[in-house]
């Protein structure tokens, strides 16, 4: 049996991905000025679902096709101090290095340094000395990953760090600040360390409510969603590597009804795959596989959406949705609920936190997907 060739949930394989070519350009810029002793940091924002993971592991293709080290870091709750991060990076450099230095022909001194190289608790546990915060000194953690780039800088032209889940950051007090004062430095320094996070499209908010230099120091990459073309070579990417044939009919009605969505494009793709009938997926394999797509887009997506609001969260929802217009007013909302539009503003901004709701302008928003206004009409007022 053919393998399916699309995994929602997962990231895209590089062969695969489509779309994004102003910030694949954007990222490679930043990438020449790493190797060139003058690094640039970047924030990748987005939506859940939206392609951020992918695009990373995009650019972490093309970093090693420059022969620099990547360091690719999920963020989870188990990184839950400075601490913690650094042994992250820290151990991740080893990590990656000496995998590089196993590929490529380094120059010796390099090869050494990746085969010697440990890297101790006590650096975490002594070295790094708490102020009177109690948040690590900064100090001891640079001149460690200077010490490293003065040992490496002749064999590897940059090293290149990514933290994927990025608002977990948010929950350790000083960290965002703790590395812009490492990377800063080192920047300064000529080491060829660049920074990529990525996250949620509230995170670069956060960054900009705690420190104005921080916004400044992250170069921000807003992603949305794909283009119709760009959609469509999502679904052929995949279909070019399998024995499966979409008809152009069924494509132009994917990229419709996903609305550049790359997650739901993958469950799309994976749903008809699936289904198809002889490895053809035609209008009428379409239609059937149609209502088995909403369902699995409500177990996989949508319930956890909707789930994670409140109930009055939900009425707003359930308002929005019956709405015969997709863009609504905070006004119009709280007309609906016979309230002020000051009193559920605050409920606005949670959904949108959320990522719910899109914000379109002042006081305007709209559901994030014209299928979860479906759901929401249909299973979500059950």
């Amino acid at each position: 049996m053919a393998v399916n060739p699309f995994t929602p949930g997962r990231t895209v394989d590089p062969q695969f991905f489509a779309g994004r070519g102003s910030e694949i350009d954007r990222f490679t810029m930043f990438l020449k000025s790493a190797r060139d002793g003058n690094p640039m940091n970047l924030a990748v924002l987005g939506e859940r679902g939206i392609g951020k993971s992918s695009l990373l592991r995009k650019c972490e293709s093309l970093v090693k096709k420059e022969k620099c080290v990547v360091v690719r870091i999920d963020l989870d709750v188990s990184v839950d101090s400075i601490d913690s991060l650094v042994y992250q990076i820290l151990t991740g450099i080893k990590r990656e290095g000496g995998l590089h230095s196993k590929l490529f022909s380094l120059l010796e001194k390099t090869r050494s340094f990746f085969d010697e190289y440990q890297v101790s608790i006590g650096l975490l546990s002594s070295s790094l000395q708490a102020t009177k915060k109690g948040v690590p000194s900064s100090l001891e953690a640079r001149d460690e990953l200077k010490r490293i780039w003065d040992n490496i800088c002749q064999g590897i032209p940059a090293v290149i760090i990514m933290m994927d889940e990025a608002e977990q950051l948010e929950r350790i007090e000083g960290s965002l600040q703790f590395l812009r004062n490492i990377f800063g430095r080192l920047s300064e320094e000529k080491c060829g360390y660049m920074l990529v996070l990525s996250g949620k499209l509230t995170l670069f908010r956060q960054i900009k409510k705690i420190h104005s230099p921080l916004a400044r120091f992250f170069n921000p990459i807003t992603l949305k969603e794909l283009t119709r073309e760009e959609s469509i070579e999502a679904i052929e990417k995949p279909l070019s590597d399998s024995p499966y044939k979409m008809t152009p009919e069924v494509k132009k009605l994917i990229a419709e009804e996903s609305e550049g969505h790359p997650y739901i494009i993958q469950l799309f793709g994976y749903y008809l795959c699936e289904n198809a009938v002889k490895s053809d997926i035609n209008e009428k394999v379409y239609r059937a596989c149609f209502p088995m797509i909403l369902d699995g887009l409500a177990s996989q997506l949508f319930e956890d959406f909707y789930s994670s609001a409140s109930t009055s969260e939900q009425q707003v929802l359930q308002i929005i949705a019956q709405s015969k217009d997709r863009v609504i007013t905070v006004s119009d909302v709280a007309r609906k609920m016979g309230k002020k539009s000051n009193q559920i503003t605050y409920i606005f901004n949670r959904l949108y936190e959320k990522d719910c709701l899109k914000k379109i302008d002042r006081g305007k928003y709209m559901l994030f997907h014209g299928l979860f206004r479906e759901y929401l009409k249909g299973w979500g007022e059950k």
